[in-house]
C-alpha cells in the first residue's frame, strides 16, 4: 500500500492503432503508470484517453488525487524542479520539509473543494473525474483530506518504529544488520536491484525517508501516510501507519533511465542513487506531461547522493499541537491542460458490478493488474476487455524476502488463471525476471 511494486510503464504503448483508447488500472498502488501514460501520449495518435482506476480501499484515492494535481501544477506556480522534489517526498518519505507540508495544508483546502465541488473541479483539476463514486466514498476521500488540513495528530515516528518492532520481535536490536541482509541477500540479488545502495535503503527501513537531498531537513509528519482514520464527531485522527515498511518506492521510478550516463558504474557500484535516478525520471516525466515533446537534459549530472544518516532531535507530536492551520483558505487556479484525457475513479464495488453491465463487456482495450488483487481476478473481470486486448499482469519480482518456491506458486496462480479466461501468453512466463506479464484476450465468440 501506498507505492506500487514494479517500474512505472507506458499505457498507451500497449493499445493499436489510433483513435479512442479505454484503459483500467487494478491495485496498481500509486499513479505511476498514469503519470508514464500521460508523458508520453505525445508518441502515439489517439483522440483520447481513458483511464479508469480500481482500488480495493477507497481510501488511497486521497493519495491519487494529491499525486495527479501535483504533477499538474502550473509551472508559473512550480519550478520544475521545486516540483519533482516536494513529489518525491509525499510520496515516498514519512517525514517532509517544513515548506512541503505547507504546501500539502494549502493544496488539501483547494482538494476538498474539488472533491465537494464540481464546478472548482472542471476550472481546477478538470481532468480527474468523480461521477462514478458514491457518496460515502466521496465523503471518505474529502474527511482524508480535511485531516491533511487540519494537520494535527499524528506522529508517524512512532508509527513507524512501533511496525519495525511488531515485525521484528527479539531481533530488533539487530535491525540494522537485518535491513543489510534483505538488501544485499534479496533486493540486489533482483535484476535492476542493486541501484538501491546501502545507504539509502538502510536510512528508509530505520526511519522511513526514502529520499534525501543536500541541504534540506525533513522535520514534519507526511499525512498522506495517514490513510486509516477514526472519526468522532468533528475530530478525525490517525489510527496507524499500514503501509509498506520492507521494500520501498524505489523501484517505482528508481531503478532505470532514458539517460544512459545515471546508468554508471564505478568500483562495481552504481555512481547514482535510486533516489538521483527517480529525480531525474520524475522531471522528464512533468515536463512532457506539460509540454507534449521529449525532454533533453541540459546540466551536468555530479553525484549529488549526499545521504543524510540522523533525523534531527525534534519532537514531531508538540510542534503539530502548537499550529493552527485550520484557517487557510482555498486558492482556485487551473493546472497544467490536458484536454485528451480523462481519470475516472471508481467504486469499491466496480469489480462486482461493472462486469454484469452491457455498457462494459469487451469495453477496455487495456487492463493493468497489480499482483495483490491476482487472487480476486476471475473471467467476469476479464469479460471487460476487448477481444485481442491485452492484459498486463504485475509480478512480484521486487518483493523483499519472496523465496523461489513463492514465485513459483504465483506463477502457477497466474497461469491457471489466464487459462481458465481465455488468454494467449504473449512472452515467456517468468515471474523471477519480469515485473510484469503480457497476455492477449481471446474471447469465446460462440
Amino acid at each position: 500500500m501506498l507505492w506500487g511494486s514494479s517500474p512505472c510503464l507506458d499505457l498507451g504503448a500497449y493499445g493499436v492503432g489510433s483513435g479512442h483508447i479505454k484503459i483500467l488500472i487494478i491495485s496498481a498502488g500509486d499513479t505511476r503508470h498514469i503519470l508514464q501514460t500521460l508523458a508520453k501520449r505525445y508518441k502515439y495518435s489517439y483522440s483520447k484517453i481513458d483511464i479508469f482506476i480500481y482500488e480495493p480501499v477507497v481510501e488511497m484515492y486521497a493519495r491519487h488525487i494529491q499525486q495527479i494535481a501535483l504533477a499538474l501544477e502550473p509551472i508559473d506556480r512550480f519550478s520544475l524542479s521545486y516540483k519533482v522534489r516536494t513529489w518525491m517526498e509525499l510520496y515516498g518519505n514519512t517525514l517532509v520539509k517544513p515548506s512541503t507540508n505547507s504546501y500539502l495544508i494549502k493544496k488539501s483546502a483547494q482538494l476538498i473543494d474539488i472533491i465537494t465541488d464540481d464546478t472548482v473541479r472542471q476550472f481546477c483539476l478538470p481532468i480527474i473525474q468523480f461521477d462514478a463514486l458514491k457518496y460515502k466514498e466521496k465523503d471518505c476521500v474529502e474527511n482524508i483530506f480535511k485531516y491533511w488540513k487540519n494537520n494535527k495528530g499524528f506522529n508517524i515516528t512512532k508509527m513507524w518504529d512501533m511496525r519495525i518492532r511488531q515485525n521484528l520481535g527479539v531481533r530488533y536490536d539487530h535491525r540494522t544488520n537485518l535491513f543489510d541482509w534483505d538488501l544485499h541477500m534479496n533486493l540486489h540479488r533482483i535484476d535492476g536491484g542493486n541501484r538501491i545502495t546501502h545507504q539509502e535503503y538502510i536510512y528508509w527501513r530505520s526511519t522511513g525517508v526514502a529520499y534525501t537531498f543536500l541541504e534540506t531537513d525533513c522535520t514534519e509528519p507526511n499525512y498522506t501516510f495517514a490513510l486509516a482514520l477514526l472519526k468522532d464527531g468533528d475530530k478525525i485522527t490517525a489510527m496507524n501507519y499500514f503501509g509498506d515498511i520492507l521494500n520501498g518506492p524505489f523501484p517505482s521510478f528508481g531503478l532505470d533511465c532514458e539517460d544512459k550516463d545515471m546508468l554508471n558504474m564505478g568500483n562495481m557500484q552504481p555512481l547514482k542513487r535510486s533516489t538521483d535516478l527517480t529525480e531525474r525520471n520524475l522531471t522528464r516525466m512533468f515536463y512532457e506531461i506539460e509540454n507534449q515533446t521529449s525532454y533533453e537534459h541540459n546540466g551536468t549530472t555530479d553525484n549529488l547522493g549526499i545521504i543524510i544518516t540522523e533525523l534531527p532531535n525534534i519532537k514531531i507530536q508538540e510542534v503539530l499541537n502548537t499550529s493552527n492551520q485550520t484557517d487557510v483558505k482555498s486558492e482556485h487556479y487551473p493546472s497544467v491542460y490536458v484536454g485528451d484525457v480523462e481519470i475516472h475513479f471508481i467504486p469499491r464495488t466496480a469489480m462486482i458490478d461493472y462486469p454484469t453491465f452491457d455498457r462494459y463487456k469487451h469495453f477496455f482495450d487495456i487492463m493493468y493488474c497489480g499482483h495483490i488483487y491476482l487472487e480476486k481476478m476471475n473471467a467476469n473481470v476479464t469479460s471487460m476487455v476487448k477481444n485481442e486486448g491485452t492484459i498486463l499482469m504485475e509480478t512480484r519480482k521486487f518483493i523483499v524476502n519472496y523465496k523461489e518456491a513463492q514465485h513459483n506458486e504465483f506463477k502457477q496462480k497466474l497461469l491457471d488463471f489466464m487459462k481458465n479466461c481465455d488468454c494467449i501468453v504473449l512472452e515467456d512466463v517468468d515471474v523471477i525476471q519480469n515485473a510484469v506479464i503480457k497476455f492477449n484476450v481471446k474471447h469465446n465468440t460462440i
